[in-house]
């Protein structure tokens, strides 16, 4: 019997056996055997909470779990929670309530919930839910495997909701076999305490990784695991490295220098942490997308003070001039809450205005909810609801009339996408992948019996409305592209 990798917390260690005949592999982690089993998951929320759910499986492969997309062959389910809004909350406890059945119809299946809905609520949930196992926090995710031998081994009903308390912040990134992509936590929590936002309680105070041990890394998932491209993440991203004197703009740079990484994404930003060092790295790394994410929330005065967001709408505009005047082609995207606390018809119109000035090319736009533990779920709001989901319809339109104008622009264009999947639209099998700039483009393949999963591709834009593109196959360049991206 061979030695396995040992779990990341200070359980006992895996040991691994196969069968001679079968090639059946078989874990043994001190006195439990884990035959093969499955585990399905279910992730809402951001895209942290989907690295982290890549994450939480790569441990559970060290148990011989393989993940599946089918419920009833699943002998674990794994629930990733999100705490930011109304919708994600309600379809968690939705399918939470629902998955009594799946447990009564199968002996033995576990069910345990992380996330950040597990951080502030598990121990309540736990005791609500009988057939609720385990709840796990957001800093905890790397010690899934001593909990899962925990279930295992009979000890039940149980929430581990503890911070790090480790003087650095060091982890080695997890991804899905055989994918080109791959998100890269840089830095975790926040210390902005949004009036509305639950992060900070959820996600913890902010820690940096050293750049050092970023840029090796990423180096290695470029050069053994064949990625080649990286989206850099943290609640407040561009905030990374300063407790320890570093800046995203000296990583970017550094990153821009790994030989076969072809595309550098990063997200999601704080307007107040864009630094004019930032602003010109746009310009000057050749790997840097050609797109940013920065959310403004509002283009009020009065309600970004309520919000406590610490910056003005005429500074985050001056923040986007700045950086379209570093680079010319970028495209940006923000998020919009409607009907903010008490928000007046003035400053709904505000925030319409700042969306014609700013010419976003997409944004994310939410009613507003409040979040326990905020500020803002403190405050009294007089605002009815059937007044804060006609703002928002109000703010939707608008903001497509202006993706119109701007996706026109995109037709008789040629751009480089690394194809990502494909599906059906009208009956028609079509491929789809993103642009530098971040644009989804779908496109009919030349020959339906060609696997174009993974491919770089030349795709001629031939029309497109506000939501979406579609596109001529110029060129098929194979799973290495032979130059940088257009």
């Amino acid at each position: 019997m061979a030695a396995g990798l040992g779990t990341r917390g200070n359980g006992p260690r895996e040991q691994i056996s196969i069968d001679p005949v079968t090639g059946e592999k078989t874990v043994v982690m001190g006195d439990l055997t884990f035959p093969p089993r499955k585990v399905w998951m279910k992730t809402f929320g951001c895209q942290m909470n989907y690295h982290d759910s890549d994450r939480i499986a790569a441990h559970l492969e060290d148990l011989n779990f393989t993940r599946t997309e089918e419920l009833d062959e699943a002998d674990m389910v794994l629930f990733n929670t999100c705490a930011v809004r109304d919708l994600s909350n309600n379809k968690f406890y939705s399918q939470l309530g629902e998955i009594k059945h799946a447990k009564k119809k199968k002996n033995g299946l576990v069910v345990g919930i992380g996330g950040c809905v597990a951080q502030t609520e598990g121990k309540e949930l736990v005791k609500k839910y009988q057939h609720l196992d385990f709840a796990f926090g957001t800093d905890v995710i790397d010690t899934i495997n001593d909990m899962v031998f925990r279930v295992y081994a009979g000890d039940n009903k149980f929430t581990i909701n503890s911070w790090d308390r480790s003087e650095n912040f060091s982890i080695e990134t997890k991804i899905p076999v055989g994918s080109p992509q791959a998100f890269v936590n840089i830095i975790k929590g926040c210390n902005k305490y949004c009036t509305y936002c639950i992060v900070p309680y959820t996600r913890g105070k902010e820690r940096s990784r050293l750049m050092a041990e970023v840029v090796a890394d990423v180096t290695k998932l470029v050069k053994y695991q064949g990625i080649q491209e990286v989206t850099l993440l943290g609640q407040n991203v561009n905030s990374y490295g300063k407790e320890n004197g570093e800046s995203l703009a000296e990583l970017i740079m550094e990153l821009d220098k790994i030989e076969g990484l072809e595309l550098i994404r990063y997200t999601t930003s704080h307007p107040y942490d864009v630094s004019d060092e930032l602003i010109a790295v746009h310009g000057k790394a050749k790997k840097l997308s050609k797109h940013l994410h920065l959310p403004v929330q509002s283009g009020s005065a009065s309600v970004l003070e309520r919000m406590h967001r610490e910056y003005t709408p005429e500074h985050y505009l001056g923040l986007l001039d700045k950086l379209r005047a570093a680079q010319p082609e970028i495209v940006l995207s923000t998020d919009i809450i409607a009907g903010f606390v008490n928000e007046t018809e003035e400053e709904h119109q505000e925030t319409m205005d700042l969306l014609t000035k700013a010419q976003f090319d997409f944004i994310y736009s939410y009613v507003y909810s409040p979040r326990a533990k905020t500020r803002a779920a403190k405050m009294e709001d007089n605002l009815p609801d059937d007044i804060k989901g006609a703002r928002l319809r109000e703010i939707q339109a608008h903001q497509l009339k202006i993706q119109d104008k701007i996706r026109q622009t995109m037709v008789g264009k040629t751009y480089r996408i690394l194809v990502e999947d494909f599906g059906n639209m009208g009956g028609v099998k079509k491929w789809k992948g993103r642009t530098n700039c971040n644009r989804i483009v779908h496109f009919v393949p030349v020959n339906d019996e060609i696997d174009m999963k993974w491919h770089w591709v030349d795709v001629k834009v031939t029309s497109a409305t506000s939501l979406s593109c579609q596109g001529e196959l110029i060129a098929d360049l194979g799973k290495r592209p032979p130059s940088l991206l257009q």
